[in-house]
């Protein structure tokens, strides 16, 4: 595996990676997008110019139409930069979002099933839906803030024109200003890293209470334990989010009394320094109060792009995670798997992982031999590896060491999708979609035979595309499953208790009719099952205890 440390040394800093994330599936050529942002900068700068001399020149009697012009001109220029910048953003942002889910998860269907279960679903989710989400909403807001710095650059321009004095003044109370309100960010963006944490804690703790309703229900004591704990963690989350609120709420109101200060050092102060016009010191007080919304545009966005950056670090993150865990091989060719006769496991050893890479449980070594049109049970209790010993059998876990024969033939030496593809599954976390996909020439009379011949007819339908219902009952989801395998028709079916869950109805039905069916199509069967008083419908039944096979 790659060395992790290594490649996040050669991440940018976040404001490039940002940038890099949202630019780098752009069409539009990156000049083009800056010349745009900065022109409309420079216009709105110019509006303000315009209409200062517009003002001094009704204020002296003269009513000149060129004044109108060039704002009629100016206007239009700015409304048709600001519409590109804005429509333009938009698709950027929605490219770059819908490239970098679809770059994501395509790494990660390609992942293995081990790595992808260390990563974790829920980090998943959050990075490919909320962090991507939450760039796809602040993006067209910082390159606003972006087209307002250009505009505050070109008005405190403007100032220096109008007094190198006032000018100067501007530039020291706003670097102070812009100083104490990035220092309490930082501060806040500590408080905001906490919180992200802290909310996560809180999703799990949500997550207990649904998921273990029936067991809260049953006893109050762990009801009242578990509610503590929810409201420890809201607790903690409230008084960080009131924190950092209070702090930006604080330097928010501090940029806003240094705004009024800046007008009263322009009006009161910078008379006594400087001989001024009247209209020059009009100018200057208009040019300020135009920039102040500008300016408060880009104080606010300064957290949500600090947010933006850290959604950005953690996507980033994520996608580095799932790239070191791939499989960079060189593409080959392989020679054509045969068809199925026997899969043979040789002093086959995996090793279950903890995260400080310590073994914690073990899986073998297993010696065992599947062969065509045989019917096989396995069982054991809780934790002896069943479950383990079926991803390796169907090479969804590699081996730490052994090997697996393909009718005498190792599997490393032919393609391990094709060998995957001989196998049709339900594991006991099986996922039942609601679509039926994989199977070509789907006949929708044929998927609504076999829902009436699992009894699930009243329950659900077959409408071409999906099933009416997947809302059922663990058992009638099995059921459901159980069809998808049947018309995937896969020379070896792996099911994992799958009648576990069933009435002694559909029990009898599928180990005494279903069971036998399989057998005279010549499927090979191999079966998790607790169910002793049909184990003579098997061909073998294979005992499994702490990792090993102890009978067959």
């Amino acid at each position: 595996m790659p060395d992790q440390n290594n490649k996040d040394t050669a991440r940018p800093v976040g404001y490039k990676l940002y940038l890099k994330m949202v630019l780098q599936h752009s069409d539009i050529p990156k000049r083009t997008i800056v010349f745009y942002t900065v022109l409309s900068g420079i216009v709105n700068a110019v509006l303000l110019s315009v209409l200062n001399a517009a003002a001094n020149s009704a204020g002296e009697g003269e009513v000149q139409v060129k004044y109108l012009l060039l704002f009629a001109i100016a206007l239009t220029v700015f409304y048709i930069t600001k519409r590109y910048i804005l429509r333009k953003s938009v698709t950027i942002v929605e490219n770059a979002v819908y490239s970098l889910r679809l770059r994501i998860l395509e790494k990660l269907r390609h992942c293995e099933l081990s790595p992808m279960e260390s990563i974790g679903k829920d980090e998943i989710f959050t990075r490919v839906s909320n962090d991507t989400n939450f760039i796809s909403q602040s993006a067209a807001v910082i390159i606003n803030a972006f087209q307002a710095l250009v505009l505050v650059t070109f008005a405190l321009i403007y100032i220096g024109f109008l007094s190198l004095t006032a000018f100067i003044a501007t530039i020291l109370i706003l670097v102070v200003a812009i100083s104490y309100f990035l220092r309490r960010q930082n501060e806040i963006n500590q408080e905001l890293r906490a919180a992200n944490k802290n909310e996560s804690a809180f999703y799990d703790h949500i997550e207990n209470l649904i998921e273990g309703f029936k067991e809260i229900k049953i006893n109050h004591l762990k009801n009242e334990q578990l509610f503590a704990d929810v409201k420890k963690t809201a607790d903690y989350g409230k008084e960080v989010k009131t924190s950092s609120g209070l702090r930006f709420a604080v330097g928010y109101m501090f940029s806003e009394m240094v705004f009024y200060l800046l007008l009263a050092s322009i009006i009161f102060l910078l008379p006594q320094f400087q001989t001024l016009y009247t209209g020059t010191l009009t100018r200057l007080t208009a040019s300020i109060l135009f920039v102040i919304g500008p300016l408060e545009n880009i104080v606010t966005t300064i957290p949500l792009f600090a947010k933006a950056i850290q959604a950005t670090q953690n996507i980033d993150h994520l996608e580095r995670k799932i790239s070191a865990f791939a499989e960079n091989e060189t593409p080959k060719s392989y020679p054509p798997l045969p068809p199925f006769e026997e899969i043979k496991l040789e002093n086959v050893v995996y090793d279950y992982m903890d995260e400080d890479r310590q073994s914690s449980f073990t899986l073998g070594p297993i010696n065992f031999t599947l062969k065509k049109g045989s019917l096989n049970c396995i069982i054991g209790g809780n934790g002896s590896g069943k479950s383990t010993f079926l991803k390796v059998l169907t090479n969804l876990y590699h081996p730490a060491s052994g090997r697996i024969l393909v009718n005498g033939t190792e599997l490393r030496n032919f393609n391990k999708e094709d060998y995957r593809f001989w196998f049709s599954t339900i594991f006991t976390d099986f996922h039942l979609f609601p679509k039926i996909y994989g199977i070509p020439n789907l006949n929708a009379d044929k998927v609504n035979e076999y829902i009436n011949l699992m009894g699930l007819s009243h329950k659900t339908h077959f409408n071409g595309t999906n099933f009416s219902n997947v809302r059922l009952s663990t058992g009638q989801r099995k059921r459901l499953a159980l069809i998808c395998t049947l018309l995937e028709d896969k020379p070896i079916m792996i099911l994992d208790e799958v009648t576990a869950d069933q009435d002694p109805g559909f029990k009898k039905f599928f180990y005494t009719e279903i069971l036998p069916s399989f057998r005279l199509k010549g499927k090979t069967i191999i079966m998790v099952s607790h169910d002793d008083k049909y184990t003579e419908q098997f061909d073998r039944v294979i005992e499994m205890e702490y990792g090993k096979i102890i009978s067959q």
